[in-house]
């Protein structure tokens, strides 16, 4: 024979399905903010390698830059010597 149930039972099941229901969007909703904050995170890092990216390329440019102001320094310093400039 089926069992009763009152309205006060109903609202009790129905209740209690809805705030699992809601416990899991919770769970769900933590675990989207904690997927988030990663994104968020790389894109910081992301920013940042970036920068550090821009800063090598602007010594590794220098240092280049550098390089061929010594090579042309010897250079010079080769002619006048062919030539018989004296170098101070």
């Amino acid at each position: 024979m089926p069992q009763k149930i009152t309205i006060d039972d109903l609202a009790k099941i129905i209740k209690d399905e809805f705030d699992g229901v809601k416990n899991e969007f919770d769970g769900v909703k933590n675990e989207f903010d904690g997927v988030k904050n990663e994104f968020a995170k790389a894109a910081k890092e992301r920013k940042e390698l970036k920068r550090n990216l821009e800063e090598i390329k602007l010594k590794f440019a220098y240092t280049a830059w550098q390089i061929d102001v010594e090579e042309l320094k010897k250079r010079v310093a080769k002619v006048e010597q062919k030539i018989g400039i004296k170098h101070k």
